[in-house]
């Protein structure tokens, strides 16, 4: 039997996404070897996601500043980015996927999640669909939105529901969906760059 400590971290590791109890164990006892400076720097970087906030436009993850109760993150700031479309990406990885394509310009919208449950009203409100939607509303810039899910069951479900929703009350924004660059049961955040810009490309 583990000791007390070893297997409370062992437990806690063990429910982040992809990480088995074999897995955590390799984790902790890994730590184990380390100095402790390098375990002082480990527990100050988790304190360190206290500070983490979502920028009011897009919900991309950013840096808290203390006393602003409105924060922007530096693509939504941008003066150089295309104010013409949107992409919408499921979480904060896929948003940098496309980052490093260097094929996309646009601005984003970040659910947040891919688990979808259309009967659960804290999931729909977790979307922020209608923030997005007023958002579009009052930037008559706006002609285009690429919903850019996973090309998993999960991703094509969220799609098509995002798009019923969108195509009901933007009647007159182009909605499209990434192209099929994409092979069916991918995650985006674990596509290469070509495949993903191909994607980008290829949209309809």
């Amino acid at each position: 039997m583990l000791p007390r400590p070893v297997q409370n971290l062992i437990d806690q590791l063990a429910k982040l996404p992809s990480v088995g109890p074999r897995q955590a164990a390799r984790f902790v006892f890994y730590l184990l070897k380390q100095p402790e400076k390098e375990i002082r720097n480990l527990y100050q970087a988790l304190l360190d996601l206290r500070n983490i906030d979502h920028c009011t436009l897009c919900f991309r993850t950013i840096e808290k500043i203390k006393n602003k109760t409105s924060s922007l993150c530096a693509i939504c700031k941008s003066q150089n980015r295309d104010k013409s479309i949107i992409c919408i990406v499921e979480k904060d990885v896929d948003l940098e996927a496309i980052e490093n394509t260097k094929k996309y310009n646009g601005l984003y919208h970040v659910l947040g999640t891919s688990e979808f449950d259309s009967l659960d009203k804290n999931f729909i409100k977790q979307l922020h669909l209608d923030k997005l939607i007023g958002r579009v509303r009052k930037n008559k810039d706006i002609k285009e939105i690429i919903i850019a899910t996973s090309a998993t069951t999960e991703g094509d479900t969220l799609a098509l529901y995002i798009d019923r929703i969108l195509s009901k009350n933007l009647p007159n924004i182009k909605i499209t969906r990434l192209g099929r660059g994409l092979s069916t049961g991918s995650e985006l955040e674990y596509m290469d760059e070509d495949t993903i810009a191909q994607a980008l490309l290829g949209r309809k």
